[in-house]
């Protein structure tokens, strides 16, 4: 493995645009893409690119980014060696890909015998990238409508609400209806198109159908709500009958529109008018930001909004074990605490000895035996089946449910 270089080191860094976000992260994307064409050439020259490849580290784990990552390089060929040789050759070509990785402002640090992740060495160039790469994994969830669990999601456009923007208008509707959820309301979404001008319902709950608000979400770059459209969304919602109605967007409002939802909430036999431009979004986003990592960082007890109404579900309760290690076969467990159709919440629990000597021998999940140290107290894993069995994959750990038994467990190396 190889040490984190002290240097600050920017060569190569692209400057990055001033304008768009979107050309902003074709620029920080570029520069890996320059980076990849010189390795490529490199190993090419030295016959050692045959069977390798490279790969986006997030996508590669399924999981969310996280700070550092640049590329993944893997290889079932001749360039694999070059890392795990003793031969003075190999020697030498790893110092020359260092060096080439060195004079592009990288380093690297092996992830397995065949598995290298390349590092940028700026802090300021690594924070860049985890933006565009945490955009990337949003889009990737937006594809199974996957937000409401994931607090980093709803950190990123705290940070950063005008990426909403370059939302598309159908993922921005899906999006506030995560944020609906998470501010403890049962949802129902608008089909998208001929919906009446209602995007969302919001109910006290599942078990109490009573509808509190309806919502119309209208995703704009710069064209500002005017007073038409609030008044339109007033009357739907008289006619519904909703006590409330919300009109959110990625722009703002005109004094007109303004004007009118103030003297809406005047009557208190009509709906009253809620108006959340980007700056409310972006208060609501942190909000939920917060709660959601306290649930699953910290190990509260308490719910957050989006689980507190929520009943139990077919698996929840259930054990799950993933079996690991490299050279070693080591356990964990955790408790399923809620189930939803691609993902489900899992707590970590510890294990109690059954059998052996310490080193070797069996186990079992114990809900007060010590946690593994890089276990984390809650996290969501992603729900997958194979020959009819159900997986769970998180922490670049497969769990799968618990059979009941005792479970081998061997730390001698």
């Amino acid at each position: 493995m190889k040490s984190l270089p002290t240097q600050d080191h920017r060569a190569g860094l692209p400057a990055m645009p001033a304008g768009d976000v979107l050309l902003r992260d074709q620029a920080i994307l570029g520069r890996l893409e320059a980076l990849k064409a010189k390795i490529v050439t490199w190993a090419t020259k030295h016959d050692m690119w045959s069977d390798s490849a490279f790969k986006t580290p997030f996508v590669h784990r399924n999981e969310a980014p996280f700070l550092g990552e640049g590329l993944l390089l893997v290889s079932d060929g001749e360039l694999v060696s070059m890392f795990n040789s003793e031969h003075h050759e190999m020697d030498r070509l790893e110092e020359e890909f260092r060096a080439l990785l060195e004079g592009e402002g990288f380093w690297y640090e092996l992830q397995s015998r065949t598995s290298a992740l390349i590092i940028p060495k700026d802090e300021a160039f690594q924070a860049d990238l985890l933006k565009v790469y945490r955009w990337k994994w949003i889009q990737s969830l937006s594809k199974r409508r996957l937000y409401s669990l994931h607090s980093e999601v709803f950190e990123f456009f705290a940070r950063d609400p005008d990426r909403l923007k370059h939302l598309g208008w159908r993922q921005f509707e899906e999006f506030l209806d995560a944020v609906f959820k998470n501010q403890g309301f049962h949802t129902q979404i608008g089909p998208g198109s001929g919906d009446g001008g209602i995007d969302h319902r919001l109910y006290q709950s599942e078990a109490i159908p009573e509808i509190v608000a309806v919502v119309q979400a209208k995703n704009y770059k710069k064209k500002p709500i005017g007073l038409e459209a609030v008044a339109a969304l007033w009357a739907v919602a008289a006619a519904a009958r909703a006590p409330n109605a919300i009109l959110a967007t990625t722009s703002r409002f005109l004094p007109g529109a303004q004007e009118f939802a103030r003297n809406a909430r005047q009557d208190l036999n009509l709906p009253k008018l809620e108006l959340a431009d980007l700056g409310r979004i972006q208060e609501w986003c942190a909000t939920i930001s917060r709660q959601l990592e306290a649930y699953f960082d910290g190990g509260e007890l308490s719910l957050p909004p989006l689980l507190a109404n929520r009943g139990s579900t077919p698996l929840s309760g259930r054990i799950v074990v993933a079996t690991w290690g490299v050279g070693v076969h080591l356990n964990s467990f955790a408790v399923i605490e809620a189930d939803y159709p691609h993902e489900v919440i899992l707590r970590s629990i510890g294990q109690r000895q059954v059998s052996g000597d310490g080193q070797q021998g069996t186990e079992m999940p114990d809900e007060n035996g010590a946690l593994f140290q890089l276990d984390p107290a809650r996290f969501v894993a992603y729900r997958s089946e194979s020959q009819g069995r159900e997986h769970f994959w998180a922490n670049g750990k497969l769990y799968g449910l618990w059979d009941g038994t005792p479970q081998d467990f061997d730390m001698l190396d």
